[in-house]
C-alpha cells in the first residue's frame, strides 16, 4: 500500500511541477526528502500528506502560502440516544469554492482517501473533506442500546454537510460527493436531501443496481475473514468497532427505501429528479459494478460519465488517473 501512494505521488509531483514552471523548462527529477521525525515527504517545494495525518501545516508553492495539509476535526452530532462525535479531514483552501465531500466504503476509514487529499493540494480554489461513519476510525462509537445501519450514516453526514460544510456565502459553493461502494449509494440518497445544491456525485464501483449474487459473495467473503480471524483482531486492523462489522452482515443494516427484484437491490428512485453531474468509476475485474451495471446505468441517466479501471477489482484504486478523472467531474 505504501508503495502505491509513493508512487502515486511521485506521479503527482511530476504534473505539480509542471504547473509551477515554465512551458519551456526543463523538469529535473529529484530524491524525496523527509525532515527528521516527520512523514510528509517534501518534493521540492511542495509537500504532500502520505499515509499520515499530520498536525494542522500551512503549504507553499514558490514560498507563497497555498493551504493546508490534511487535519483531523470533529463534529458533535446532534442524537439523543447516541450522542457521538464524527471524525472528519479537510485540506486545501478553507475558504475554496470548489468542495469535494468523500464517503468511505462499507469497513472503511477517512485515511482511504489520503491519496487524493494529496492531489488536489496541488490545485487552487479546492477544499477536500473525508469522514469516518459512526463506528469506524477516529469516530466515536454507539452504545450496545442502539445498531449500525445506513440511515445513521446519512443522517450523520446531512448534520456535518448542513453544519460544517454547505455555509451561507454570496457565492454558493461547487459541492461534489465522491462515494466508495456503500458510500456511493450515500452518495445517491444525498441528493434526495440536498437537490441542486449538490453540483456532482462520483460513484467508486457502485451502479444503481447491486446483484443479490455479488452481495452474497462479499459477506461470504467477510464471513470466512472473521472465521480466519478473530472478530477483535479484524476490528483492530480495519480500525472498526466490533460490533459495526457483525451489524453490517444483519438485514436491517440497509434500512433506506430501495426497489427489490429477482436481480438485486435497484437504487433508481434515489436519483429520481436528480439534474447535477453523474461519474461514474469502475474496475474491469469488478465483481459488484459490472459492466451490464455500467450499461443500465447509462440507459437510466443518459449524460452519466464513466471510467473503467484496467485490471482492477472491487473498489476501484484512486491512481493517477481516476483522480484526473475526479478533478474533470468536479469542473475544476
Amino acid at each position: 500500500m505504501k508503495r502505491k501512494i509513493f508512487d502515486l505521488l511521485m506521479e503527482i509531483k511530476a504534473e505539480v511541477l509542471k504547473s509551477l514552471k515554465p512551458p519551456e523548462a526543463e523538469i529535473v527529477s529529484s530524491e524525496i526528502q523527509v525532515s527528521p521525525g516527520s512523514e510528509m515527504p517534501i518534493v521540492d517545494d511542495v509537500v504532500f500528506a502520505t499515509l499520515e495525518e499530520d498536525e494542522p501545516k500551512a503549504i507553499s508553492f514558490d514560498g507563497k502560502t497555498k493551504s493546508i495539509t490534511p487535519e483531523t476535526r470533529y463534529f458533535q452530532i446532534q442524537d439523543a440516544e447516541h450522542s457521538r462525535k464524527i471524525a472528519y479531514t479537510v485540506s486545501g483552501d478553507m475558504d475554496a469554492d470548489n468542495l469535494l465531500l468523500c464517503l468511505p466504503g462499507l469497513l472503511e476509514t477517512k485515511a482511504s482517501f489520503l491519496v487524493i487529499h494529496a492531489y488536489f493540494l496541488k490545485f487552487d480554489n479546492c477544499k477536500v473533506i473525508s469522514i469516518d461513519f459512526s463506528g469506524r476510525g477516529e469516530t466515536d462509537y454507539i452504545d450496545n442500546r442502539g445498531g449500525y445501519k445506513m440511515s445513521l450514516y446519512l443522517s450523520d453526514i446531512s448534520q456535518l454537510v448542513r453544519g460544517t460544510i454547505l455555509v451561507d456565502r454570496k457565492i454558493p459553493q461547487k459541492l461534489t460527493v465522491l462515494g466508495t461502494s456503500m458510500g456511493g449509494v450515500l452518495a445517491m440518497y444525498l441528493t434526495q436531501i440536498f437537490g441542486k445544491r449538490i453540483y456532482g456525485i462520483i460513484l467508486n464501483d457502485i451502479a444503481l443496481t447491486v446483484n443479490w449474487t455479488s452481495l452474497y459473495a462479499l459477506y461470504k467473503s467477510m464471513k470466512n475473514d472473521l472465521g480466519f480471524k478473530g472478530v477483535r483482531d479484524l476490528a483492530k486492523d480495519l480500525s472498526v468497532d466490533e460490533k459495526a462489522i457483525s451489524d453490517v452482515q444483519l438485514p436491517g443494516h440497509f434500512d433506506l427505501s430501495y426497489q427489490a427484484d429477482v436481480w438485486g437491490m435497484n437504487f433508481h428512485e434515489a436519483l429520481e429528479g436528480y439534474k447535477g453531474h453523474v461519474g461514474l468509476i469502475y474496475g474491469s475485474k469488478s465483481k459488484i459494478c459490472t459492466k451490464q451495471r455500467v450499461a443500465e446505468a447509462g440507459t437510466f441517466i443518459p449524460h452519466i460519465k464513466t471510467l473503467e479501471v484496467a485490471n482492477a477489482g472491487h473498489p476501484a484504486p484512486f491512481n493517477l488517473a481516476v483522480c484526473d478523472f475526479i478533478e474533470t467531474e468536479m469542473g475544476v
